[in-house]
C-alpha cells in the first residue's frame, strides 16, 4: 500500500567480478620486465620469460610458472623461496600462483615477526593466526578470531613503502 510518499525505483543487480586469471592481461614493456629481473637478482638459469603481448596468467610456457610482480614489491618476495613459505603453501597444499596479493605478505609478516624475537616460525604458529580461506578465484589467509589474541594492534593500512 503506497503512503503517496516517493516511489521506489528498483536497481538492476549487476555483479562486479574483479578480473579473473583469464581476463587479466599482461601489459609490460620489456624494458620494465628486464629492469624488474635485474633488481631482483634473478638468476639465468631460472629463464625469466618476458610475457607475450595480450597473454593472461594463464599462459605461462609448459614448465613455467606465473608468479605476481606484487609479491616482490609489496610481499618482501623473493627467489629462491624461504623455506617456511614452502611449508605454509606445503601444509596448505597451495601453488604460489594461487595467492592472491595480500596472502603472501601475511606469511612474511609472521616470519619477519619470529626472526625479530629469535623464533623458528613453523606451521603450525601461522595456522593459530590465520586460516585459509577462498575467493574471487585466489587463495588467501584471513585472521583467526577468538582465542588468538592479534599478531598486530595497529596493522598497515597500506602495502606502500
Amino acid at each position: 500500500m503506497s503512503t503517496g510518499g516517493n516511489p521506489t525505483r528498483k536497481r538492476k543487480y549487476k555483479p562486479k567480478n574483479p578480473p579473473g586469471l583469464e581476463r587479466a592481461e599482461i601489459n609490460w614493456k620489456e624494458e620494465e620486465f628486464q629492469n624488474f629481473v635485474r633488481d631482483m637478482n634473478f638468476r639465468s638459469e631460472w629463464g625469466a620469460q618476458f610475457p607475450t603481448q595480450n597473454s593472461t596468467a594463464l599462459d605461462a610456457p609448459p614448465g613455467y610458472i606465473t608468479i605476481y610482480v606484487v609479491f616482490f614489491r609489496e610481499g618482501n618476495f623473493r627467489l629462491p623461496m624461504m623455506k617456511f613459505t614452502r611449508e605454509v603453501l606445503t601444509n596448505y597444499r597451495l601453488h604460489i600462483s594461487q595467492i592472491n596479493a595480500l596472502g603472501l605478505p601475511r606469511i612474511t609478516h609472521i616470519e619477519f615477526i619470529c626472526r625479530a624475537h629469535r623464533i623458528k616460525p613453523n606451521f603450525e604458529m601461522f595456522n593459530m593466526f590465520y586460516y585459509v580461506s577462498y575467493t574471487g578465484g585466489f587463495y588467501s589467509f584471513n585472521s583467526r578470531t577468538g582465542g588468538v589474541s592479534p599478531c598486530s594492534t595497529n596493522p598497515p593500512k597500506s602495502l606502500h613503502d
